[in-house]
């Protein structure tokens, strides 16, 4: 939101520095991100002066050039060449002298010496456009003969120049969404502080009603409470005044006629919108505020066709719809230079209509911005009533009485609230008369004060007051955030263990972090096209949005994936290959039993572990790498992880993950065809992890009790095992670890071997177990036993035999 202080101190008529403003204002909560200087020509015309045409001569090189000689107030006069046919001795013009810099058309030129058909030129004699003072090039710019050689042209002028007040407006100020309401707010801190600080001028506007309004007006919908409208006649459509001119300018808006530009100063001032239609182009000389019809359409002012929906509020005359109500005017009724009569509307929609038809049709305009976020109902007919104001003043327009049909005047909501609560809240003991002095600055009412007790009338245009706390923050932000003193000592204590959830979160979290993973945030709303192209039998069960913010944003995201995969091809567009992610979050689908939702940690990774180095090559951020990083983190949670071979459309390589007889996640190698989609280069391996379910079995089992560490060494013991092609390492460990169970500590593949010393439907797996006694030191006897029995089931169960 832009502030500009010209503007702003036309309502506030005060003599602060803008830093002094910007601090206040920032104080206030109003942040102010950023003061910029503006000025009303760009350049503010520096080097450029008035100069005094002493002599000009044909040029003796080119027919349309003329050689003068300038006196421009110091030193010799200097030789300029000019190709302006109406240059003459005598005359007084705008001079820029050479290192000049002017912006001609938005262009930068700066100005230096040189020759033009071989004769010296020392500087320029300017046009109109080439100041930027307006659009003509027939001709210099001729200047009246009081002005006095060398004198600023920017004194000639009279440029203005301007501060403008970059503010991060959240989304609750509403009453700061024009320069009266951010004039409010600087005035209630002033006098809070104990400085003084001048009366609050709001416009109000008179003017004659000498005109008779032609159009009748209806309201149909029960979202627009109160509608104003005049009828103009007479009106000329011309080019505004400067000063309205340099005010939009100054804020980012183009001027485009003295009509338009006073709806757009007036919203500007009070935060309230006004809409203009050529009455002219309104069939039937009717206005009626309605619901759309089906099958309804409408060319916007932005020249595109819209199809409305039933559910949208239009304005509409006798033969169909002219305006969105509250979002963007049509584009037959806007005026033209050609208007004559205009017929002004001043309204009080409702928000949430606002803005759902505006998210519809996917519309962010200025009016749409402050409608759906609640604008002042008590200020529409004093908005409407300045308009109609200037547009007698500017536009010598003549003016219908106001029809309203509707609420004339809204109720103030009203609040109760403890006074010992709120300064508990504050964290300041403030008096009861500095309470007062700040809500009645902000033009809060005191009904009543019953002891402890206080109870105030909210002002209409703050819609987000209606809670204790509320009132604590609105007379906190107006003392001084910065005046709650910041106590010289912290308390803490040390906390005990703490066997919440978001406990196990963390340390997983920290776990993965220190691994080298970044946490990426991606939205909720996902594209369903994207379902549709990849996991079509996910369709059916994906909750889509009623009112999508855009086609890309219209389901609710069945997986972390998709997202995930987005950003690694953000980033590696962006010249970064090695990446790894994770992302915790939930995921959303509905049954027959209805809607659900799912709490997931899901961790990406691509490229490589690290980066080449002399002395070893880099190592892929792989499958297995994956399924190592898996097991740690569930072991890190106390539960030991099984892999089981699966399929799945969007993975080659997939296998779930299993704790116990509990599946909690599954892992893979993520489809081709998926990273081409998203375009990802490379492969990229994907794990997910159900973590309630991780949570629920971790809290199940409970706390493990401490074991000693063990007194008694371990034994080691290789096999290698010949089996067929497609036998798996992990049926092979599942028998292993049931067979060993007593005395099998770890159980670890270290080679697999197939080539032509082997049959072809033949490979060896060499595997090594570890084996201990908690009790006794074990001897080769008992260790061969075991590991006999072990091969003997091995044999039985996967047809293993030992490879000679």
């Amino acid at each position: 939101m832009k502030i500009s202080y010209r503007w702003l101190k036309r309502y506030l008529q005060v003599d602060l520095s803008p830093e002094r403003v910007a601090e206040i204002l920032t104080d206030t909560g109003l942040e102010v991100e950023g003061v910029e200087e503006v000025e009303s020509v760009k350049g503010g015309l520096r080097g450029v002066v008035v100069g005094k045409v002493l002599t000009c001569e044909q040029h003796p090189n080119a027919d349309r050039l003329r050689i003068t000689t300038v006196d421009v107030g110091e030193g010799e006069p200097l030789q300029i060449v000019c190709g302006a046919p109406n240059v003459a001795a005598g005359q007084t013009v705008p001079v820029a002298l050479v290192g000049t810099t002017l912006y001609p058309g938005g262009e930068e030129l700066t100005l230096k010496k040189g020759k033009i058909r071989g004769e010296v030129s020392m500087g320029m004699i300017c046009a109109e456009d080439e100041l930027g003072l307006g659009n003509d090039h027939d001709g210099i710019l001729v200047l009246e003969d009081k002005w006095k050689a060398g004198t600023p042209c920017a004194q000639v002028f009279s440029l203005e120049s301007d501060h403008v007040f970059e503010i991060g407006l959240t989304p609750n100020r509403t009453d700061a969404m024009g320069h009266i309401g951010v004039a409010r707010d600087l005035r209630a801190a002033l006098i809070t502080a104990g400085e003084s600080a001048p009366a609050l001028i709001t416009p109000s506007g008179t003017f004659p009603t000498n005109a008779t309004n032609a159009i009748t007006l209806r309201v149909e919908d029960d979202g627009c409470p109160a509608y104003y409208g005049a009828y103009l006649t007479n009106i000329t459509v011309q080019e505004s005044p400067e000063w309205l001119r340099n005010s939009l300018t100054a804020i980012g808006l183009v001027p485009k006629n003295n009509v338009v530009d006073i709806t757009n100063y007036v919203m500007h001032t009070f935060g309230h919108p006004l809409h203009a239609f050529d009455a002219d182009q309104l069939q039937g000389n009717a206005v009626i505020v309605r619901p759309a019809k089906a099958g309804e359409t409408l060319t916007t002012l932005d020249e595109v066709e819209r199809a409305l929906d039933p559910a949208d509020m239009i304005i509409a005359d006798a033969k169909g719809p002219v305006c969105i109500a509250g979002v963007l005017g049509g584009l037959t009724s806007g005026v033209s230079q050609n208007t004559k009569n205009v017929y002004l509307e001043g309204a009080y929609f409702n928000a949430v209509r606002v803005r759902k038809t505006a998210k519809r049709h996917a519309i962010n305009s200025d009016a749409s911005y402050r409608y759906e976020r609640g604008v002042d109902p008590n200020i529409t007919a004093q908005a409407h009533a300045y308009a109609l104001s200037l547009l007698a003043e500017l536009a010598g327009a003549e003016i219908s009485p106001v029809d309203l049909v509707g609420v004339a005047s809204f109720p103030w909501e009203e609040v109760s609230f403890s006074f010992q609560k709120v300064m508990s809240l504050i964290g300041l003991e403030l008096s009861a008369d500095t309470v007062d002095l700040i809500l009645k600055q902000l033009d809060f009412k005191i009904l009543a004060v019953n002891g402890d007790t206080w109870k105030v009338a909210v002002p209409t245009y703050r819609v987000d007051v209606v809670r204790d706390v509320d009132i604590a923050e609105e007379i906190l932000r107006i003392y001084g955030f910065n005046k709650v003193e910041v106590p010289s000592q912290m308390k803490i204590s040390v906390a005990p263990l703490d066997p919440r959830p978001e406990k196990l979160e963390k340390n997983v979290l920290q776990q993965l972090t220190g691994n080298g993973f970044f946490e990426i945030m991606n939205n909720s709303l996902s594209k369903g096209e994207d379902y549709e192209k990849l996991q079509g039998e996910l369709v059916d069960s994906l909750v889509e949005m009623m009112n999508p913010l855009s086609l890309d944003l219209n389901v609710m995201r069945a997986n972390l994936l998709f997202g995930g995969l987005q950003a690694i091809s953000f980033n590696q567009k962006r010249q970064q290959p090695n990446l790894r992610f994770f992302e915790r979050g939930k995921t959303y689908g509905k049954g027959a039993s209805g809607f659900y939702e799912q709490t997931k940690l899901d961790l990406f990774a691509a490229g490589h572990t690290t980066t080449d180095y002399w002395n070893q090559g880099a190592h892929a951020n792989d499958y297995f790498w994956m399924k190592g990083l898996m097991e740690a983190l569930l072991q890190r949670l106390g539960l030991s992880a099984t892999f089981k071979t699966g399929s799945h459309s969007l993975y080659g390589e997939y296998v779930e993950i299993k704790a116990g007889k509990s599946t909690v996640g599954f892992l893979g190698m993520v489809h081709p065809k998926v990273l081409k989609h998203f375009d990802c280069k490379g492969a990229v391996v994907h794990a997910s992890m159900n973590w309630e379910q991780c949570v629920q079995l971790v809290l199940q089992q409970g706390n493990k009790l401490f074991e000693n560490l063990p007194k008694f060494p371990s034994v080691r013991r290789d096999v290698a095992l010949l089996v067929d092609r497609n036998e798996s390492y992990q049926n092979l460990e599942e028998i292993i670890t049931q067979t060993g169970r007593g005395l099998l500590q770890n159980t670890f593949l270290f080679d697999v071997y197939e080539g032509d010393k082997l049959p072809s439907d033949k490979k060896s797996y060499a595997i090594g177990m570890i084996f201990q006694d908690a009790n006794k030191t074990l001897n080769d006897k008992a260790v061969d036993k075991m590991v006999s029995k072990i091969v003997d089931q091995l044999n039985k169960r996967a047809g293993a035999v030992l490879r000679q």
